[in-house]
């Protein structure tokens, strides 16, 4: 039975199949105009380093075959034992010919089929986006030498030219009759549209992401030149293989201790409905608890006054589904408009503790720290002793 994956979804291909050569296949209508599908074949860096990789109505092949668009542009057969290693990600996006909003989409689908069927399917609509021209629907990426998948449907407001833009391309424009004005020395590029949405970075150089990949690493955001919330987003792989039996899901949790400059304390977390609120102390809310996978973006947790925070421990745990870390590829991204995205991926741990400290969250001098921590701990109390809390702990459930 095939996979039904749902926004931020990830999932393993060798837990759907163990052959290389698939199809994947895309369909979408509008109400006015078609669309068109096309796929960014991108680097390690996610860039676009080899044009003959993006494949579209106009380059229907990769040079060695490896990514072939069929059926007018609507499926893409691929061959992951002939990409080249350069290639780390096949980026399937989709933008209306008369640069329509993807609020206009109906009857959006994709499939990842084999020889022997469909082995995941997606389905989405215009509800799923606002002013976005362009939307990523799908990425087949490479990591630790395993193949993955993951349903992205995230957008660009800007279109099909900011897409471009984001792997590094350039949209080809007809020639311009009256010469063009000589560019002024060493200009400074133009700031790039975040891929959910979100408007430009105000500064131009600033990166579009930071990752923290080692414990200790921190970056710290200037509280006084920036304001509004800040989005903790957990996602992860919410499938496991489970034998001769098909796959299972997983469920993680997104929790959080903290201590605030008022003295107040405490924790927000699914377990005992404590999730928290965002015009009260704490200024801290869960949205809601991801049990069954169907969640559209994993699991969130909002910061409203992130000024007030004098610590924050956001944490995750197994709560059931996995033996371990590694079968999660559990990651959580910190973001704030006017700053970059603070990446956090956790490692390929064998750990069976089930609880993950992720990252620390700590005002210092009026700007908030977050640093990595990566500490796998046997439950909440030994999260609370590692942190000097002092709760006092009862059995909960949810």
């Amino acid at each position: 039975m095939p996979v039904s994956m749902r926004r931020g979804q990830k999932c393993k291909l060798s837990d759907l199949t163990q052959e290389k050569c698939l199809t994947v296949s895309f369909q979408a209508e509008l109400a006015i105009g078609g669309v068109d599908f096309a796929c960014f074949g991108v680097d390690a860096e996610q860039k676009l380093s080899d044009e003959r990789y993006f494949i579209f109505y106009n380059q229907t092949a990769s040079p060695e075959k490896a990514i072939e668009a069929a059926e007018h542009g609507t499926s893409f057969c691929i061959d992951l034992s002939r990409l080249p290693s350069a290639i780390k990600r096949l980026v399937f996006t989709v933008n209306g010919d008369q640069e329509q909003a993807m609020s206009a989409i109906r009857n959006g689908r994709f499939e990842i089929r084999s020889a022997k069927g469909v082995l995941a399917d997606c389905r989405f609509s215009g509800q799923d986006f606002h002013r976005e021209r362009a939307v990523i629907l799908l990425e087949l990426y490479e990591k630790d030498g395993v193949w993955r998948a993951s349903a992205t449907l995230g957008g660009f407001n800007g279109g099909l030219s900011a897409l471009l833009a984001h792997f590094g391309g350039e949209e080809a424009k007809p020639a311009s009759a009256a010469p063009s004005p000589a560019p002024e020395p060493n200009p400074s590029p133009a700031p790039k549209e975040d891929p959910f949405g979100a408007p430009p970075a105000a500064n131009p150089a600033q990166p579009a992401k930071i990752s923290l990949t080692k414990p200790g690493e921190a970056h710290k955001i200037n509280l006084s030149k920036t304001k509004g919330t800040i989005h903790a987003n957990l996602n992860w792989n919410q499938w496991v293989k489970a034998g001769i039996f098909g796959s299972h899901s997983i469920d993680l949790d997104l929790a959080c201790m903290y201590r605030l400059k008022t003295g107040h304390m405490g924790v927000v977390q699914a377990l005992g409905n404590s999730f928290g609120s965002e015009t009260a102390p704490p200024y801290i809310r869960l949205d809601h608890d991801d049990r069954t996978g169907d969640s559209q973006n994993g699991e969130n947790m909002f910061f409203t006054r992130p000024e007030l925070i004098e610590l924050a421990v956001i944490f995750t745990f197994i709560y059931e589904g996995a033996p371990n870390w590694n079968a999660t590829d559990a990651s959580v991204t910190l973001k704030q408009i006017g700053n970059p995205d603070i990446e956090i991926h956790l490692g390929n741990t064998s750990s069976r503790e089930r609880f993950c400290v992720i990252a620390t969250l700590e005002n210092d001098s009026g700007q908030l720290k977050v640093t990595r921590k990566e500490q796998y701990l046997k439950g909440h109390r030994e999260i609370d002793q590692a942190f000097g809390f002092g709760f006092r702990w009862t059995a909960g459930r949810k």
